[in-house]
């Protein structure tokens, strides 16, 4: 560009003398970046353009334009950078977390808190009118019905308003929550209801399943992400139980001073690091956009199905319900009356209660391998089943006599089958997502947080009432009814096309990805002869985006016995195109200088590896199945055409291997093999363009003994 009177590429000059300011303002969740202004630099560039009124204007605008303060919106970066979105992610996972311990932290200490006849000075001098298994669940009940009523809204709330904005208020007033809960100690009821207010403001977590909703639209990494979310939510809740029995010697409410601090602490990183994805729901860019393959990602409805919603959330509740039999009536009250103080004490109690949540986590890592094989609602069901199934084993131990060995039997069954029991509650999530439109992600999870936390709330309290008045043991035959019913109703939903058992997909290999030409794509896949140069340019864009190549199918001799000449009719092209494509890629292995190669249009070698790599695949079950076919085509080939394989197998295989001999027996190209690789492939190209052009017309009426005795010339 250049102005009246002034030099070629002065306007360059100027846009390059000032140096950007960058700071981000996380309060307003926008990155500012900021242009000094007024510099002497800049004055001397300003003066250097010359005085035209015309250029002059637009040089003053595009001066005033390049050095005033702009907005970038943060949720780009969300979209663009791969560190900005993991620390978003995870710090919305550490928030979860910190709020999952604040709500259990105390769990392990209410058995004493609620037991007036104990030494404890922390202990309530009165639970009246309860007894104590119904105190002792009423407790923690007072803040799940906080929760619960809370999920209800706070889902739709962070739909409208926004998911970090809402994941802060909630984390500040919990924080605070739990001081006030401190100073509420003193009596029984005074601590229900501080309980019972500040639940209100522990239900995040549907906050942050909505929010993995809204950043990620493959189902099966969505699964994968909602897996470690409620993974940190139920490590949370063991971690709280963990903290509270450290802290035995500090008192039975020390513990709350820890989750103000922790809950904090998870504040201010949200407020750092979590990137608000705005009204857009995004999936996160990377640089193998153009050919990502769209099959997993959901394709959300317009309006909730409201009959398959509620079987979802009526079966969660009735699991929920059902899973109460288990944990904690199977600790408490049947193991505290079967085995203490003779094989248990109060210390191995609350270990054995906190650490089992803990087996949730190996329950995140295998649920992804259990949905690809019976689908999520399978899933579910098996998780009812086994809540069923290990509940009762337990019920049968418990009633055995208290030994050490029974004991021992009872430890190992509970810490050997609770990560299958909990696979069901993994399930509910993952179901309403794929129900939810886009602006009801929240919504629906809320219902599924609510639902959870009235089971965990109402059904510990009931049956403890149960438990006191009719015995424990119907307590938790109860229980066992109920995750049986759990079952019945989330039956039907193994036959939801979203949610039952995947259907086989097609290879990578076999799949048209977006932005392939239909038609060309369909006929390599059919194996019909194409012209090789637009086949290589498919498969390379698909090796250089990450993808397999299309592996065609082979077509049996039957089929193009009678096309035999259109076959090798292409080959001389094919064979000539494929030489230069080697004689290209090995001399770009000798240009390795970025200066001999301004545009980037030669690979280096650690490139070409991971693109040979890439397009050659690693599906062996198809490696497998075209070379079978392969083999029968030659066998009825030779057969066909005058050969004798049942006489000359040893002949053909001699005249095989001479036409294509070995070019290497490793599985993988690496630095060591794939030149090796290249000037081999490149010999018998060679050795075949040329047999190609002694069987051309030409050469061969200039070879012809009969024409022109010594060359038709």
């Amino acid at each position: 560009m250049t102005d009246s009177g002034g030099t070629p590429g002065s306007a360059v000059v100027v846009a390059a003398e000032p140096t950007p300011v960058a700071a981000d303002d996380n309060d307003k969740d926008e990155e500012y970046v900021g242009l000094t202004t007024g510099t002497n630099e800049n004055k001397k560039s300003s003066s250097m353009l010359g005085d035209t009124t015309a250029t002059g204007n637009w040089r003053d605008k595009y001066l005033e334009w390049r050095h005033q303060h702009y907005v970038m919106p943060r949720r780009y970066k969300l979209q663009t950078e791969e560190n900005a979105a993991k620390y978003s992610l995870w710090s919305v996972n550490f928030i979860i977390l910190a709020s999952a311990v604040n709500t259990k932290m105390l769990n392990p200490n209410f058995a004493i808190m609620c037991n007036p006849n104990s030494d404890h000075p922390d202990s309530f001098d009165s639970t009246e009118p309860f007894g104590f298994n119904s105190a002792t669940y009423f407790l923690p009940m007072c803040t799940l019905i906080g929760v619960a009523i809370s999920s209800v809204f706070i889902g739709q709330l962070s739909d409208r308003y926004g998911r970090k904005s809402l994941l802060l208020i909630l984390g500040w007033i919990s924080a605070v929550g739990s001081i006030a809960k401190y100073y509420t100690k003193d009596t029984f009821w005074g601590f229900c209801a501080s309980n019972f207010a500040f639940g209100f403001f522990l239900g995040n977590l549907p906050v942050g399943m909505a929010y993995i909703g809204d950043v990620e639209q493959n189902q099966v990494k969505k699964n994968q992400m909602l897996g470690v979310l409620v993974g940190c939510f139920v490590g949370g809740n063991s971690g709280g139980g963990i903290i509270a029995v450290l802290m035995n010697d500090f008192g039975l409410f020390a513990p709350l001073w820890i989750g103000a601090v922790l809950m904090a602490i998870a504040c201010i990183i949200t407020m750092i690091y979590m990137i608000e994805p705005g009204d857009k729901r995004l999936d996160i860019i990377d640089d193998k956009l153009i050919l990502e393959d769209d099959e997993d990602n959901i394709k959300r409805p317009e309006t909730i199905h409201k009959r398959t919603m509620y079987n979802i959330v009526g079966g969660a509740l009735m699991d929920n319900i059902g899973s109460t039999g288990l944990f904690p009536l199977c600790l408490s009250p049947l193991a505290l009356e079967q085995y203490y103080p003779a094989q248990m004490s109060i210390e191995a109690y609350q270990w054995l209660s906190v650490c089992v949540a803990l087996l949730v986590i190996p329950s995140t890592q295998i649920t992804p391998f259990v949905f690809k094989k019976i689908g999520v609602a399978g899933t579910c069901v098996f998780g009812n089943l086994c809540t069923a199934v290990v509940t009762g084993l337990l019920l049968m131990i418990g009633n055995l006599p208290a030994t050490n060995l029974a004991f021992g039997w009872f430890v190992a069954v509970m810490y050997g089958g609770f990560p299958f029991t909990v696979l069901s509650q993994l399930t509910t999530g993952p179901m309403l997502d794929v129900i939810a439109p886009k602006d009801k992600i929240g919504y629906v999870q809320g219902l599924n947080n609510s639902s959870m936390n009235f089971g965990m709330a109402l059904a510990p309290w009931a049956f403890g009432i149960l438990a006191d008045y009719a015995g424990t043991n119907i307590a938790i035959g109860c229980g066992i009814g109920f995750s049986i019913l759990a079952a019945l109703v989330n039956t039907p939903l193994m036959w939801h096309p979203l949610m039952g058992k995947p259907k086989p997909k097609v290879p990578l290999a076999k799949r048209k990805l977006p932005g392939e030409d239909d038609e060309l794509f369909q006929r390599i896949l059919d194996g019909d002869i194409v012209d090789p140069e637009l086949a290589f340019e498919i498969n390379k864009v698909r090796g250089l985006h990450g993808k397999p190549c299309v592996v065609p199918r082979v077509k049996s001799y039957e089929e193009e016995k009678d096309h035999l000449q259109d076959l090798r009719q292409g080959a001389g092209d094919t064979f000539k195109f494929k030489l230069d494509l080697y004689d290209r890629v090995l001399a770009g292995l000798e240009r390795p200088n970025e200066e001999e190669d301004p545009e980037n249009l030669v690979m280096n070698k650690e490139d070409l590896i991971e693109v040979l790599n890439t397009m050659k695949g690693d599906n062996h079950a198809l490696m497998e199945e075209a070379s079978s076919d392969l083999g029968q085509w030659f066998g009825q080939y030779l057969a066909d055409n005058g050969y004798t394989p049942h006489t000359t197998s040893v002949l053909l295989k001699q005249l095989f291997m001479s036409s294509f001999p070995p070019l290497g027996r490793d599985e993988e190209f690496t630095e060591d093999n794939v030149e090796e690789y290249l000037l081999k492939t490149r010999k018998v190209l060679s050795r075949h363009v040329e047999q190609e052009k002694k069987n051309a017309p030409t050469t061969m009426l200039s070879q012809s003994p009969f024409l022109h005795g010594s060359g038709w010339w």
